[in-house]
């Protein structure tokens, strides 16, 4: 599987704004979210205002059980949250 990811775009992005947030339902290590902030901190580092923030999962086990799964996944709540908090950084 090729994953062609606009690497342009995501650093004009954060040149812009001034801000990231990521977000990924996989865990925040070893993840595309972890790839992305990598990028941003290495190549757009003076256009950020606020720090990186990662919306992803805990750094566990994927739980087996569905209610448990809706748990472990990042929801509207999690970004919310951490929009608001690059924001008023």
């Amino acid at each position: 599987m090729l994953l062609i990811l606009d690497e342009e775009a995501i650093l004009e992005s954060v040149e812009v704004t001034g801000r990231l947030v990521v977000v990924d339902e996989a865990n925040g290590r070893c993840s595309m979210a972890t790839d992305i902030s990598s990028l941003v901190a290495e190549r757009g580092f003076s256009s950020l205002r606020s720090p990186i923030v990662k919306v992803t999962a805990p750094h566990t086990p994927v739980p087996f059980a569905p209610g448990l799964e809706d748990l472990y996944i990042p929801d509207e709540a999690d970004i919310e949250a951490a929009v608001m908090k690059v924001m008023n950084s």
